[in-house]
């Protein structure tokens, strides 16, 4: 007896003008706990101000991974009110 599978290709919608409804911003930390690298940091912010923003504002969004790695995935609106917030 054989099984065959099909598989259903259901292309990706390639539209430019529509910005995914969440943000990934992926972190990696050194084994003092300092941040090593984190996606998406305005200029004027170092990596751990930034790191300590996306915390304060969006906690219940972030996870933990092992190997000192974790992500925050974060609505769009969210995201973007986070990231346009003068600096101290």
């Amino acid at each position: 007896m054989s099984a065959l599978a099909k598989l259903a290709v259901v292309p990706f919608p390639a539209s430019p003008e529509k910005k995914p409804d969440e943000v990934l911003v992926h972190i990696r930390f050194y084994p003092n706990s300092e941040v090593a690298t984190i996606d998406g940091r305005p200029d004027q912010l170092t990596a751990r101000e930034w790191f300590e923003r996306l915390h304060a504002a969006a906690s219940r969004h972030y996870q933990t991974f092992a190997g000192g790695r974790g992500f925050f995935r974060i609505p769009r609106s969210t995201y973007d009110a986070i990231s346009r917030a003068p600096a101290n």
